[in-house]
């Protein structure tokens, strides 16, 4: 059976602080809120796979990348939309370079060409509420930075790229 997969990092000890942010802009989220049904990430590959080809995906992650934790600071919010329906409130990570290297080497693993537009990052809301900028700038008025050392992780995903649930980690 094949289903869809996230191979992520995913926070130590901040998830409830992240999810604390997420929930500061849950009266206007609309399908995606972290925390609700999603755990706290930063995706560094989403893709289809036959659920017996999960475990050898996992072994090869875990002995080709160069680290399998990396201390991540989240310094900035990011606001994007690629059409101008639905729009997304993120955290934005430090260390973007080797991020995209994580990235590189996993599309490699899995077979899969790495992504032009792969944008490292920690959704924490999608809205349809074109104000929502106006929430977001205020939020980020009073936002301390969140560090936490993050750990690769190999989860499911649902079909708008939430992590629900987690299979394989390097806890």
């Amino acid at each position: 059976m094949t289903n869809k997969y996230n191979l992520a990092l995913i926070p130590v000890k901040a998830s409830n602080a992240v999810i604390n942010y997420a929930q500061l802009l849950s009266n206007i989220a609309d399908d995606y809120l972290l925390g609700e049904h999603s755990l706290p990430h930063v995706t560094l590959y989403q893709f289809h796979a036959n659920e017996s080809k999960i475990k050898s995906i996992w072994k090869k992650a875990k002995n080709e990348l160069a680290q399998t934790t990396i201390e991540l600071t989240f310094e900035t919010f990011s606001c994007t939309t690629s059409d101008n329906v639905t729009y997304c409130t993120s955290l934005l990570p430090d260390k973007r370079d080797v991020l995209m290297k994580m990235h590189n080497t996993i599309a490699d693993i899995i077979n899969q060409p790495v992504k032009p537009n792969y944008d490292p990052h920690m959704t924490l809301i999608n809205t349809k509420d074109p104000a929502y900028k106006v929430l977001v700038r205020k939020l980020s008025e009073t936002y301390v930075p969140i560090s936490d050392i993050f750990i690769l992780a190999l989860g499911k995903s649902d079909a708008i790229g939430q992590l629900t649930e987690i299979i394989h980690s390097c806890a």
